[in-house]
């Protein structure tokens, strides 16, 4: 499980969902339980696509059950990644959180997840204790500057 969170597709993932979050819940009016219902299918949207195209990208190389096979699994950490704040969106519309304290909590918890997906990055690779919590910081950072710059956009 380890090798499958500090992975690029959990990472980008993360930052797909985080963005997702944050435009979905920039209507003040929409319910919390939409805001959570459209993220969620828009990001799985998003995963299948991604399973697609590591399986055209595979194709060929291996065999078609066998690229499906691969897809799958080096895509799964995307999945893993957006949990927490998945489930801390959940709390809120259990919890009947407003609209701006809600998306901000799950935004905290989804920077959380950035920083350790960072940090266990660079534990992987063996590095020392200080270089993984700049790993982290410096994931967290880039991640919410890329959400802020999307949202912005969008």
């Amino acid at each position: 499980m380890r090798e499958r969170l500090a992975t690029a597709p959990a990472i980008y993932g993360l930052v797909v969902f985080q963005v997702l979050v944050a435009a979905e819940s920039d209507d003040p009016d929409e319910p919390l339980v939409l805001v959570l219902l459209w993220s969620v299918l828009s990001f799985l949207g998003f995963y299948v696509a991604h399973v697609f195209a590591e399986v055209v990208a595979r194709h060929g190389a291996d065999p078609l059950g066998t690229s499906i096979r691969k897809g799958f699994s080096h895509s799964a950490g995307m999945l893993y990644a957006a949990i927490l704040p998945t489930l801390a969106l959940l709390v809120c519309v259990l919890t009947r959180t407003e609209g701006d304290a809600a998306s901000d909590w799950v935004l905290a918890v989804g920077m959380v997840v950035l920083a350790f997906l960072g940090y266990q990055a660079t534990a992987q690779r063996g590095r020392p204790i200080w270089a993984r919590l700049l790993g982290g910081l410096l994931t967290a950072l880039v991640g919410f500057v890329v959400i802020l710059l999307e949202y912005l956009v969008h």
